[in-house]
């Protein structure tokens, strides 16, 4: 039983079951074909599905680049064309925007939206509003002439014939279809894209709705980075946590190029959900103590902080990993409810309250002196 401070959505509580797996002396693939062992059983055994094995599996990069996040909805089309090289390679195509956008380090990408699926004025005009409510500045777009040219977009005035060529190749535009833009900062642009494309997906009909059933694409996404950097922080943050093992492959760049390395963790997607998570663990203590300096602490630190870790990793840890299972998730998955909420005994408000018992209820002051617990308003 495992409580977050989190907030709440349709497949969010906090306070959720989990299947907890710990295993010793196992590799990656170990862990997938335990895990799938159990998958397959429960869709056999509840819906008569036979999984096909083992289940597919997309490199954490492949995911971000074609879907903008690492949970991608499988069941349709409608992914992110990466078009960053090709406007360099045409120095903006006279586009100030788009030169300042990779000049600045940041990417471009678009969608196609095909012909078949039109989209009105109030439509743009709604999707543009929801890019903003994400943090964009705007929505480029451009509509595809019979002749390749672009029409209804801003964008058609100044760009290059050359580079309005080279993004309609990219993107398999034909006449009639819509391109949607993004361009700037790489978080920005993936999540905001990304979530135009599950809106995209609903409103074209391409999602089934919830409790339909219909498709399950599982997906494992494998092989992310070790650290993320922090802009603000101006260093280099553990992507997840530290104590993930490291690409031995990888390990002769935690000094000189972090970003560079991969790790082993992993996550299970099925239609767009995440259902379980797990990596590999950190077991040679030389390995760890590197890993803590590529995030800025120091030895010292290291050792007051996690002593007790680097001094159990020197008697000779075992390989090991694992993955925690979503059962909530799962169950509100295969039984096709709308929430996580259909599918917990007792789910808690918007406020985190249970409406059955009134938690959390008010304490007086001898509850609190018998935990030691202080009263402040500051």
């Amino acid at each position: 039983r495992c409580f977050r401070d989190e907030d709440l959505r349709l497949d969010r509580q906090p306070e959720f079951t989990q299947i907890d797996v710990e295993m010793s002396f196992v590799t990656q693939d170990e862990v997938f074909t335990a895990v799938e062992g159990l998958i397959a059983k429960i869709w056999k055994e509840l819906l008569g599905v036979e999984l096909e094995l083992p289940l597919q599996r997309m490199e954490f990069d492949e995911s971000m680049r074609r879907f903008g996040n690492d949970k991608p909805d499988l069941r349709f089309g409608l992914e992110h064309v990466e078009l960053t090289e090709v406007v360099r390679g045409h120095d903006g195509g006279g586009v100030p925007m788009l030169k300042e956008a990779v000049d600045a380090k940041g990417i471009v990408k678009a969608i196609r939206v095909p012909k078949a699926h039109p989209l009105s004025r109030k439509d743009l005009d709604e999707l543009e509003k929801d890019a903003k409510g994400m943090g964009a500045k705007g929505l480029a777009r451009a509509k595809i002439g019979e002749g390749g040219e672009w029409t209804q977009s801003p964008l058609a005035k100044s760009i290059t014939p050359e580079l309005r060529g080279a993004i309609n190749a990219a993107c398999g535009a034909e006449p009639g279809d819509l391109l949607l833009f993004q361009f700037g900062r790489e978080a920005m642009v993936h999540a905001v894209l990304a979530n135009l494309r599950l809106i995209l997906g609903k409103k074209f009909g391409m999602i089934p709705p919830y409790g339909s059933g219909g498709q399950w694409r599982f997906l494992w996404v494998v092989n992310p980075p070790l650290f993320e950097f922090d802009e603000e922080a101006g260093t280099w943050v553990a992507a997840h946590h530290a104590f993930t093992r490291p690409h031995d492959e990888d390990v002769e760049y935690l000094e000189t190029d972090p970003g560079r390395v991969k790790c082993y963790r992993y996550d299970l997607v099925l239609n767009g959900f995440e259902i379980g998570g797990g990596s590999i663990r950190l077991h040679k203590p030389d390995v760890q103590q590197r890993v803590f300096k590529a995030l800025g602490i120091s030895p010292e630190a290291a050792q007051a902080k996690f002593g007790f870790l680097l001094d159990a990793l020197k008697f000779g840890a075992p390989p090991h990993g694992g993955i925690a299972l979503g059962m909530d998730r799962v169950a509100m998955l295969v039984t096709g409810a709308a929430s996580l909420r259909d599918v917990v005994a007792f789910p808690k408000t918007q406020k985190g309250t249970d409406l059955m018992t009134g938690a959390p209820g008010d304490v007086d002051d001898r509850q609190l002196a018998e935990l030691h617990v202080k009263r402040s308003l500051e």
